[in-house]
This record gives C-alpha cells, structure tokens and sequence, in this order.
C-alpha cells in the first residue's frame, strides 16, 4: 500500500470568498509529505484580492462565517498573487500532481490565482480520492472515517495537512505536521 502511493505527495487547499462563480480565492494551503518516515510540512498564505476580484467578485457572510476570515484580514496581511503562484510553480516544479478534494471549485479558485498572478501553473490537480484509493479499499475506508471524526476547520493549511494526516492514519504511519512558514519565501 505505502509503496504504490506516488510519492513525494503534495495536497493543496484553497479557502475562497464564495462558491459562486464569481468567488475568488482568497487563502491557499499546502500540505508536503515526502516520505513515510518523514513530517509533513505545510504552509498558506492569505491571499490579497485584486482589484478586479474586489469590485467584480463575490463575498458570501455565510462563507466569511464559515473560514472567519474578513476583508479587511485579506488586505492587511495578504499576499499577492503574482508572488503566490510563481512560489507555489517553484516549490511543486513541473508535471507534478498535486492533490486536492475541492473537485472543480479548487481548480476554479486555482486558474484564479494563477491568472492574477500572470502565469501559468507547471503542476496538475487531481483529486484526493483518487489518490486514497490507491491505498486499498480498506485503508481508503479508514482515511475517510478518520475525516468524518476529525472536523475540518475550513483554514487552508489545516485542512490540507489533515487529508495527509488522515492516509498517515490510515496505513498506520506516525506523521507529524510542521507548519514553514518560509516554504515559498524567495
């Protein structure tokens, strides 16, 4: 099981202002696991709205409920997409599938950030359930009832770590999370 996974694994999470079509990303979470014996390290940033996304896009108070995140937090201590997404290309490199369990809205919320950020992503989505399976149905079980008991906290790095946290669980593997918080830093 451990060794048919594609290792090193790399998980992104994106928190947005919406789940309409005109919400727009507003924090980004990686989670990297590059061995089994190894932490996993993770990362986010709070992303700074364009200015396109703040006057065109959407902001839901039920979505703001649910992340808690203001505005006001976005400007204050944003990052801006241009550094974001060529941080994230150089971090993840070329042809590198990065998982996800956000299906379409996470990939919405990605050509987003990327688009702000003038480039385009060398690295592919697909999503995390794909990538449990290959563990077994057995251990896939385990990860999915591990998620059902622990409850996601709607923050993008937290929530990226626990989909890796939640395989470690399921293979049996003790696996420890570091946040780095100069993961992208130039």
């Amino acid at each position: 099981m451990i060794r048919s996974l594609p290792w090193p694994l790399a998980v992104i999470d994106f928190e947005a202002s919406s789940l309409e079509p005109s919400g727009y990303p507003i924090e980004v979470g990686l989670a990297l696991w590059d061995a089994p014996g190894e932490p996993i390290r993770s990362w986010s940033a709070l992303i700074q709205p364009t200015t396109d996304w703040a006057r065109q896009g959407h902001w839901s108070q039920q979505s703001a409920k649910v992340h808690g995140l203001r505005g006001r937090d976005l400007m204050a201590a944003g990052w801006r997409p241009d550094r974001i997404a060529p941080g994230l290309n150089r971090v993840l490199g070329p042809g590198r599938t990065v998982w996800c369990d956000g299906g379409p809205y996470d990939g919405q919320w990605m050509r987003g950030l990327f688009r702000a950020g003038g480039v385009d992503p060398v690295f592919m989505l697909d999503d995390w359930h794909r990538l449990a399976a290959l563990m077994g149905k057995t251990s896939r079980e385990r990860a999915l009832d591990w998620l059902e008991r622990v409850r996601a906290t709607h923050r993008a790095r937290s929530d990226a770590e626990q989909l890796l946290l939640a395989m470690a669980h399921a293979l049996g593997i003790e696996a420890g999370c570091v946040e780095d918080p100069d993961l992208l830093e130039v």
